[in-house]
């Protein structure tokens, strides 16, 4: 592996590694080439089962299991992987899969597989059923999913883009009669695939895959071997890219311009829609950061557009009003209600305001620190992840707008496993964090507001479901009172037929998210992906393949990342 990982893209020699016949394998001529992705994460600490989200590789998810679907921000449109028709009419959606789906150990993927796969999902209470009532086994390429009322298909369709071929009923289906917390602990460390490579072997420096004769598409893969090389963070990821032979992508690295300038010319950018950025989680169980008047304080003294500015201000964009729904979907989704939401000052700090609501809960300031009733300084660790460049810079910013209000922050610096353990386990304060799911699916604002209410990344550990799925009163948007069921309402967004409908639900959601602040979004961005096309082909501008995530594995399902020198 190590020999491998220092010769990105290096053909030793060619020939026939076609072997296998299943899937669309041809007998072609495979290259003895290499594609080094790089990425940063330690590779033994991770594994295959993608409903364990803590500790799950997504990338390395993306090489050895195919998706259902793609959504194209380029073309506003979904694309088919796995599935060879999708069809929604009233309360059905049918699910046609390929004739062709295999498993890489040869066997026939059948809908055997799924019905344990969607059992599962049920069992970790994955955000699509909140929409189902039940789901029928038609035969062995199709299913039907039984919807519980009148559902927009669009919503459908972005929570299918985060569904993969990524369940074996012969290795899943030992969970069905554990608990769930059982089965989230289990770490798939052999995976078999359905996608385009097949899992060899990972160790601390990377993870190792081959080319998988089995995949549906088999004949889009002309070489033999994909590593995902690990770097301890962004730094070292843009030393091997400004060398330009040591890696062939990077798929989503933050850069900023005065390094991407230092780039050889064979390093392409992509800018995808992230739906994604930085923002706070809070501990709704502790004392201080578990009262309303304490978050909203925090979020009027923090001035996002700061951390725009010092942390990349050509891909990263403020949100306009922490409301948990994207920022350039706000307008659209808020109608005529977005002009009376609270921003927080986007662009400005405004401590008058926070002092007012820290000193209406109780608080003082005494000797430049703001302290409770028995004298107790408002602070603690705040944890952010180490090697994420750009969450560093905005790290500081935000501690030290805190901090010269009169908080008392200390930074503290973890690994990403560690990171996820603090807020996972209810152990911290308040810390960073990202406040959208982030995919195609969180155009639709269902999916951030119901990933800020239920946490499911970190398991519900910022300790808010409880009260999510619960009765309150808060302040109207014309005076008065709302009362509503926050976790109610935003399941009530995708059981409507069109977004009009969608509209009233949406802006209740978004209007009890922006008082209460389960999570505080401060910031959004595009998505910097790096390919290099001198020993690869990348997909053209006008290829809708352009902007799906991740050009460096959806490209390579198409055929439009293949070995070329």
């Amino acid at each position: 592996m190590a020999a491998l990982a220092g010769c990105a893209g290096k053909e030793a020699n060619s020939g026939d590694n076609g072997g296998g016949g299943g899937g669309g394998d041809s007998g072609m001529q495979v290259h003895d080439a290499t594609f080094v992705n790089a990425y940063t994460g330690n590779p033994v600490d991770l594994h295959f089962n993608s409903q364990a989200t803590q500790n799950y590789s997504w990338t390395a998810g993306r090489c050895v299991f195919a998706p259902f679907l793609k959504y194209s921000f380029n073309e506003k449109k979904f694309i088919l992987g796995a599935l060879k028709d999708l069809q929604i009419e009233d309360k059905e959606v049918t699910l046609t899969f390929r004739d062709d789906l295999k498993w890489s150990n040869g066997d026939d993927w059948t809908t055997d597989d799924f019905e344990v796969q969607i059992k599962l999902a049920k069992k970790t209470e994955q955000s699509i059923w909140g929409y189902l009532d039940d789901y029928e086994i038609v035969d062995k390429s199709t299913a039907r999913l039984i919807l519980s009322g009148p559902t927009n298909p669009q919503i459908v369709k972005f929570e299918l883009t985060n569904f993969f071929v990524d369940t074996k009923a012969e290795t899943h289906s030992q969970w069905l009669d554990k608990p769930a917390e059982e089965f989230l602990q289990w770490a798939w460390e052999d995976p078999v695939s359905s996608a385009m490579m097949k899992f060899v072997n990972k160790d601390q420096q990377a993870f190792e895959f081959e080319r998988n004769p089995e995949f549906y598409k088999a004949d889009n893969v002309n070489f033999s071997t994909y590593l995902l090389e690990s770097f301890s963070g962004n730094n070292p990821q843009h030393q091997a890219l400004v060398a330009g032979d040591k890696v062939d992508g990077a798929t989503s690295l933050f850069t900023p311009p005065t390094i991407a300038e230092r780039f050889p010319d064979h390093v392409v950018e992509i800018n995808i829609p992230a739906k994604w950025g930085y923002g706070i989680v809070f501990n709704h169980s502790d004392s201080d950061f578990g009262k309303r008047a304490v978050r909203q304080a925090v979020a009027h003294v923090i001035n996002r557009q700061a951390l725009v500015k010092n942390a990349g201000p050509e891909t990263k964009f403020v949100t306009p009003a922490p409301c948990g729904i994207a920022p350039k979907d706000q307008e659209r989704w808020l109608g005529d209600w977005f002009g009376d939401f609270e921003t927080y000052g986007a662009k400005a700090s405004q401590t008058d305001k926070a002092t007012k609501l820290l000193e209406g809960a109780g608080y003082s300031r005494q000797g430049g620190k703001w302290k409770d009733e028995n004298g107790n300084t408002l602070g603690g660790d705040y944890y952010t992840p180490a090697g994420w460049t750009d969450w560093t810079t905005m790290t500081q910013t935000v501690v030290d707008q805190l901090n010269n209000f009169g908080f008392d922050f200390s930074i503290s610096t973890k690994p990403t496993n560690d990171w996820f353990n603090q807020f996972s386990n209810s152990n911290f304060k308040m810390g960073a964090m990202y406040w959208l799911p982030g995919g195609s699916r969180s155009t639709f604002p269902y999916f951030p507001l119901y990933y800020q209410l239920w946490a499911t990344d970190i398991g519900g550990g910022h300790g808010y479901r409880k009260k999510a799925d619960s009765k309150q009163t808060i302040p109207g948007r014309s005076g008065g009172k709302m009362t509503l069921n926050p976790l109610k309402v935003t399941e009530k967004i995708a059981k409507q037929s069109s977004e009009e409908k969608s509209r009233p639900f949406v802006q209740k959601a978004a209007w009890h998210s922006h008082i209460e602040l389960p999570f505080l979004g401060l910031v959004s961005k595009f998505e910097q992906s790096w390919v290099t096309d001198d020993e690869w082909t990348i997909a053209e501008e006008g290829s809708p393949n352009r902007r799906v995530k991740w050009p460096p594995f959806w490209w390579l399902h198409e055929g439009e990342l293949q070995y070329n020198a």
